[in-house]
C-alpha cells in the first residue's frame, strides 16, 4: 500500500497546491533549473513546426530495416539541420515525426521557411536515394501561441522525465502536420503574420485558405500550400 498510498498524495498535492508560471522567451531542455516536477510552469508565445512521414509504418516492409533506418536518419538529419538554421530548436523526436519551436519576433516566418526548406530538401536531396516511384511524402502543420511549459515524469533519470507543451498552438499544428498530404498547413494566426516575402512567388499567392476537420467534428480555417524553394 505504501505505493498508493505515494500516488494518492501526490496527485492530491497537484490538483491542491496552487500553479505558478512565470513567463519566458526562451525554449527550455527538460534540465532547465526553472522547471522542476511540481506545480510550475513557463509561459511563452512559441510558434510549432511538426513534420512526419506519410505511411511510414509501410518503409520496413517496402525497403527492409536497413534502407528504412536510412531513411528514418536522413528524414530527422535534414529536418534537425533545417529547424537549427532556421533559429529553431527541435524539442521531440518520436519515431516518424518531429517536432520543432521556434520563438522571437521573426519566429513565424522562420518556420514557414524551414518548412519550405525541409520540403524542397525531402524531394531534391532525400528522394534521390530511392526509386523514382516510391518517394516518400511528408506532412507539415504550423501554429503559434501562447503555451504553457511544464516537466513532467520522475527526477533522477533523464530517460523518464520529459516537457509537455500545453496550449492550441501545439495542439492544432499536430493536427494540421496529420491531415497534410505532401503539403505545408498552416493556421490563420501565422498566416496574417507573415512578411510578403512568404505569402508571394512572382506576384502569385503561394497559399490557398481551406478547412480542416478536427477528430470531434470541429471545423477550423486554415491556410496549404505545395511551394518549396531551396534557399537557406
Amino acid at each position: 500500500m505504501a505505493l498508493v498510498d505515494d500516488l494518492k498524495e501526490t496527485t492530491n498535492d497537484f490538483f491542491e497546491e496552487e500553479y505558478n508560471c512565470t513567463n519566458t522567451s526562451i525554449i527550455p531542455l527538460t534540465d532547465y533549473s526553472k522547471l522542476t516536477f511540481g506545480n510550475s510552469g513557463l509561459l511563452s508565445d512559441l510558434t510549432f513546426l511538426f513534420i512526419d512521414i506519410r505511411k511510414s509504418s509501410e518503409l520496413v516492409s517496402k525497403y527492409g530495416v536497413e534502407q528504412a533506418a536510412r531513411i528514418y536518419q536522413s528524414f530527422h538529419d535534414i529536418n534537425v539541420r533545417i529547424i537549427n538554421n532556421r533559429d529553431g530548436q527541435v524539442r521531440s523526436f518520436d519515431g516518424d515525426r518531429i517536432m520543432g519551436v521556434f520563438s522571437g519576433d521573426r519566429k513565424n516566418n522562420n518556420a514557414v521557411e524551414a518548412a519550405m526548406n525541409i520540403r524542397w530538401a525531402i524531394v531534391n536531396i532525400l528522394n534521390t536515394h530511392l526509386p523514382t516511384n516510391s518517394p516518400i511524402n511528408i506532412g507539415i502543420g504550423i501554429d503559434t501561441g501562447e503555451t504553457l511549459i511544464t516537466k513532467v515524469g520522475r527526477g533522477h533519470n533523464s530517460s523518464n522525465n520529459d516537457l509537455v507543451w500545453i496550449g492550441e498552438a501545439c495542439n492544432y499544428a499536430s493536427h494540421m502536420c496529420n491531415e497534410s498530404q505532401n503539403k505545408i498547413y498552416i493556421s490563420p494566426n501565422v498566416y496574417n503574420l507573415l512578411f510578403d516575402s512568404n505569402i508571394t512567388a512572382n506576384g502569385v499567392n503561394m497559399w490557398q485558405s481551406v478547412y480542416m476537420t478536427l477528430k470531434n467534428g470541429t471545423r477550423v480555417k486554415c491556410y496549404e500550400t505545395t511551394y518549396w524553394w531551396e534557399r537557406m
